[in-house]
């Protein structure tokens, strides 16, 4: 049975960044009238966490059967079935241009129609409004977590060294400076996997560009060069202070370089977190917002 391209959102908030739950509105009548509902998701440090959803579900439903398949590169793996019209019915997806794209190519359904909609908060659904490449009248997304991204540090190399959390932009780098001088490396970065560098571009853009930004140089309002020069200067500021060739490294390899000790902050959202500790259980790891800015109160956490 060829499934309709249609599809519900649902959507994470991550402050700028989000990750997006895309719910399609068919799935496949099996035998006795059981209809499989299948989800592809992204997220690699999320697998236990779905296999969970699925096994709960599947033991509290009749009549619906629910598949999550988390295959690596998942969005390159959604994108060659959505080629082929092989639509999941579910899709876990970051609130990034891939969203953005599938959005602007109507693959979603309009949900305004949902009851639960009115029990959103209505900031994350004014952050699905501002990832629309061009304005779309309806809801097409719902938060289903809530992720936050800044620097993690190692609290215990910290207090051991006496290194205090930066404010400031200055004060960031008068720290990077102090760890680098130390013989640590003070970020890793784990560029391999592309999408890792949008963890710090995204704690950067939200203290120092608009959150309109996309939808402005759509309608033609301002330029990305424009917005986003500051941020841009800053992201290749960082490249200073983390591992040599952060572009050879991967999340994965990013995760455990911080685990053990290799660096003593790491930029990334707090979905991070329980893969870390999975390598060092008995690691100290706190965050900080990343100090963007000079002054101290125009710091947005993400």
């Amino acid at each position: 049975m060829k499934k309709s391209r249609a599809a519900i959102s649902l959507l994470t908030a991550a402050a700028i960044s989000a990750s997006v739950l895309l719910s399609g509105c068919s799935g496949d009548s099996g035998k006795g009238g059981v209809t499989t509902v299948t989800m592809l998701q992204y997220k690699p440090e999320a697998v236990k966490a779905f296999e969970k959803i699925e096994k709960l579900f599947n033991e509290t439903h009749d009549d619906i059967q629910l598949k999550i398949e988390s295959p690596n590169e998942a969005m390159t793996v959604l994108k060659t079935r959505l080629i082929r019209e092989d639509y999941p019915d579910i899709v876990g997806n970051g609130g990034d241009m891939n969203y953005s794209n599938f959005l602007d190519a109507d693959l979603f359904e309009d949900i305004s129609d949902l009851e639960i909609i009115n029990e959103i908060n209505p900031a994350y659904l004014k952050m699905e409004k501002e990832l629309e490449l061009l304005p779309k009248e309806g809801t097409y997304a719902l938060p289903y977590a809530a992720n936050a991204a800044g620097i993690l540090y190692n609290k215990d190399m910290f207090e051991q060294n006496g290194w205090e959390i930066p404010e400031t932009w200055s004060e960031f780098i008068a720290l990077c400076d102090e760890i680098k001088a130390s013989g640590t490396d003070p970020l890793y970065l784990g560029y391999k996997d592309t999408w890792t560098c949008l963890a710090p571009w995204n704690a950067l853009a939200v203290g120092l560009a608009p959150s309109d930004v996309c939808s402005s140089v759509n309608a033609g309002r301002t330029t990305f060069a424009a917005e986003y020069a500051e941020v841009a200067d800053k992201i290749k500021v960082l490249l200073d202070y983390a591992e040599p060739n952060p572009y050879a490294y991967s999340y994965n390899d990013a995760c455990t370089a911080f685990a053990r000790g290799q660096s003593a902050m790491y930029s990334i959202g707090n979905y991070a977190v329980p893969q870390i500790l999975s390598v060092n259980p008995d690691m100290n790891i706190d965050s900080f917002t990343f100090p963007a800015n000079e002054n101290e109160q125009d710091n947005v956490r993400s």
